[in-house]
């Protein structure tokens, strides 16, 4: 009696996905409930981002079958459950069809370029409507209550805190839950952990969107999923975002990369920036007509004090033209400017006072040195312009690197992934810690001879070395070529030559 249930629910199945599809759509916008169109677009806020609403009675697309008797089994709650990465897959326990394992992703909504090393980057442009053998994997195999549906999903890949390795995944996001599955190419995905969407407290995305990170409370659920791409991650982000309860924190974390880039692949020490900020400062003041702060001589005492200013004008004019949130945060920086000597007490008198104390920069006293102006020039031409995930295809076997591009030279660098660490997570052990960023080559813009460019491919060739670069799209590609180029112009004042292959 059970098989031949099972063999009428699964010709069901099939006719319903191929010949009969639900025909109502849920907006994930505005949550209206209407039937499908031609447009494919929600008829109250016209938002595209739709998913396919399965009322509570069908009972397939619940994941939940008949049993021996005829009846339900009885649901079983995993969702606070969650597997190891070195371990096996989740199982799940009862009576449930599975999916075959000869599993390919069509190309309705995904594009798959495939390297000569199984590397796969996914070309994905459509994160709320899967492909009939991926619905049919989350309804039987991940989706464990009814009325749970499927709000969006990525292909990419992940590094969990406290692991080294990178995992080819699907990231799959229900109204409910949050899975990661272990993705391989033409294989069924395997679930490696599953968390409430309700208790995701933090989505950190990282700088030029190329990867973000979703932290939960409990330990060692902290991943940071890497895309290679700027433009789908942040098409991602708009499906994604739109299902996050309001009690998640989303955050941009590149202030602390670009500081760990500056530090380790530029060389730049901490003081410079220091310097850097005391010589913006000193020449907003000096260059100023506004009366609330401005350099100039006073008498005190009866007696003169050349080009000073009191403390509280420049705390003023550093929350006018800075970025800092309060007038504490401001002090702070002040008397980081005193302890390096950028500027002092007019009496060499510590710390910062926020009051009508009078302090001069060094730059304004007699006999003051122009090399460390040269020195603060110096590292002024290392901004970050760019940070790019690729791979370097050089050897037999490509290299997962991180492409960082200066005002004067473009650096290949190794990452490691655990970086930033997030927030609520313990400590890494003693054998998991390493820096940030190691630099593998690097490449003086100034000498670089020509850019061969390809599908998704670019190859930088320098005086003494080429290096071929693969990109997950032709505009993260275009992106660092058209850099490159613009940067050799100005230096030059003629094009550089672009090849196309």
């Amino acid at each position: 009696m059970y098989s031949f249930l099972k063999e009428i629910q699964s010709i069901w199945m099939t006719v319903r996905d191929e010949n009969n599809p639900l025909t109502e759509l849920q907006c994930l916008n505005c949550k209206a409930i209407f039937p499908k169109n031609d447009k494919n677009c929600c008829i109250e806020c016209h938002s595209e981002h739709l998913i396919p609403h399965a009322p509570f009675e069908v009972l397939p697309t619940s994941g939940r079958f008949l049993n021996d008797s005829g009846a339900l089994p009885r649901a079983e709650d995993k969702s606070n459950k969650s597997a190891d990465d070195d371990n096996d897959s989740v199982k799940t326990t009862g009576t449930a069809v599975t999916v075959s394992s000869n599993f390919s992703v069509a190309t309705t909504n995904t594009d798959l370029t495939s390297h000569s090393t199984n590397k796969l980057f996914i070309h994905q442009t459509n994160f709320v409507k899967a492909d009939h053998k991926l619905e049919l994997f989350f309804d039987v195999e991940l989706f464990m209550r009814t009325g749970e549906v499927l709000c969006c999903y990525l292909f990419a890949q992940y590094v969990k805190y406290g692991r080294m390795r990178t995992v080819d995944c699907v990231l799959v996001v229900s109204n409910n839950m949050v899975y990661l599955c272990k993705w391989k190419p033409n294989d069924k995905p395997a679930l490696k952990s599953r968390h409430r969407l309700s208790q995701l407290k933090y989505l950190d995305i990282g700088l030029n969107y190329q990867h973000f990170r979703m932290e939960w409370e409990s330990k060692d659920a902290a991943y940071k999923i890497l895309l290679y791409d700027k433009q789908k991650c942040m098409k991602f982000m708009d499906s994604f975002t739109l299902a996050l309860p309001s009690s998640t924190q989303v955050t941009k974390v590149s202030d602390s990369t670009i500081s760990d880039i500056q530090e380790l692949v530029f060389g730049i020490d901490k003081t410079f920036e220091l310097f850097a900020k005391g010589k913006m400062y000193r020449q907003i003041m000096t260059n100023s007509t506004d009366p609330r702060w401005e350099i100039r001589d006073r008498n005190v005492m009866f007696r003169t004090v050349e080009k000073c200013f009191p403390g509280t004008e420049l705390i003023d004019m550093m929350l006018e033209e800075g970025d800092y949130k309060s007038r504490a945060e401001a002090v702070e920086m002040a008397h980081q400017l005193l302890v390096v000597d950028v500027l002092h007490h007019v009496k060499l008198e510590e710390p910062f006072k926020d009051d009508g104390t009078l302090y001069r920069f060094s730059a304004d006293e007699e006999g003051y040195s122009a090399k460390q102006d040269f020195k603060v020039q110096e590292n002024l031409n290392k901004d970050v312009l760019l940070y790019q995930l690729c791979y370097l295809t050089d050897k037999a076997k490509p290299t997962p690197i991180s492409l960082i591009i200066s005002n004067v030279k473009v650096f290949l660098t190794n990452e490691y992934h655990q970086w930033p660490l997030p927030r609520l997570q313990p400590p890494l052990p003693l054998h998991l810690r390493g820096q940030h960023f190691q630099v593998l080559h690097e490449i003086d813009i100034s000498q670089v001879t020509m850019l061969i460019s390809s599908q998704d491919a670019l190859s930088i060739s320098s005086d003494s070395k080429s290096f071929d670069l693969t990109f997950a799209s032709n505009s993260a590609r275009d992106e660092v070529s058209n850099l490159i180029c613009r940067l050799w112009e100005e230096m030059f004042g003629f094009p550089l030559d672009v090849f196309s292959s």
